[in-house]
């Protein structure tokens, strides 16, 4: 159901844009639909919480899962769980990656390393393809889109990483329902500390755009795997690198605490025949 519902996400979020290309018969570069849909804060939160779905019966805490932690170690168990989510996490973010560029069928596709017609248009389209107007002017003539679009997978796996290690780490210190209320938490701040939602909430005036720019770039994870969140030379955004190494220590915080909780962590059997 979580693949079903993160291909349909990748669809209705192309659908718009692929329909320039088929319309006008202009090319697409195959990794451009990845790029538009998925340099936006609320794409990056439909896959996280579409994710959560995926992980919801993670950690294992019943019987079997309480015999292997017996016949090996809690910390054995705790790692084999953290690379199960790994593993996951990273197999559906590549899932999501090949669901956009599928969404090319039927266009004029093209494999070059180089920006297309269909991205010209988008640079002088209405506010209706605002994500992809913003990523265009921010990245045509600083990037590639093999190089754009390895950025934004880097930050939208690290990202939902994240998310799956709060989700891992609350279940372990206090249960599966902590856990999945301390990820909904984060992702409704990181909904809330957009720019725009931020301004509008707080009904702040337009001259402080900037300064709502800066506080959501920095203080929402969110936006830190928000690619045109990033400074690109001209401003005091967050570089990529560094959102990077801040989505990278949060999640390494994570499965350490994760790790110290385990130590002390026990099941409780009910029920059950005392004579076997």
């Amino acid at each position: 159901m979580s693949l079903l519902l993160g291909f349909l996400l990748c669809w209705l979020l192309t659908d718009k844009t692929m329909a320039i290309s088929r319309t006008y018969l202009t090319n697409v570069q195959l990794l451009e639909p990845f790029v538009w849909c998925y340099a936006d804060d609320d794409s990056i939160l439909f896959a996280a919480l579409v994710m959560m779905l995926m992980l919801s019966a993670l950690p294992r805490l019943d019987t079997p899962a309480s015999y292997l932690i017996f016949r090996t170690t809690h910390l054995r168990w705790l790692l084999g769980q953290i690379l199960t989510v790994l593993m996951l996490t990273l197999g559906y973010t590549l899932m999501i990656l090949l669901s956009s560029m599928v969404m090319c069928i039927g266009c004029n596709v093209f494999i070059a390393n180089r920006w297309s017609e269909t991205a010209t248009m988008l640079s002088f389209s209405p506010a209706s393809f605002e994500v992809a107007l913003t990523v265009m002017r921010k990245t045509v003539k600083l990037t590639t889109p093999y190089g754009c679009a390895v950025q934004i997978f880097l930050l939208m796996f690290q990202y939902v990483l994240l998310m799956s290690m709060l989700q891992l780490t609350f279940t372990v210190l206090r249960s599966r329902k902590a856990g999945i209320i301390a990820t909904l938490t984060v992702n409704f701040a990181g909904y809330v500390l957009t720019p725009d939602r931020f301004m509008t909430w707080l009904n702040l005036p337009a001259e402080m755009r900037y300064y709502a720019n800066l506080l959501s770039a920095w203080l929402s994870p969110l936006q830190h795997a928000t690619y045109p969140m990033h400074s690109f030379g001209y401003d005091s955004l967050p570089r990529v690198q560094t959102s990077y190494l801040i989505l990278g220590g949060a999640s390494l915080l994570l499965m350490t605490v994760s790790a110290i909780a385990m130590r002390r962590f026990s099941f409780h059997f009910i029920g059950g025949d005392s004579d076997a």
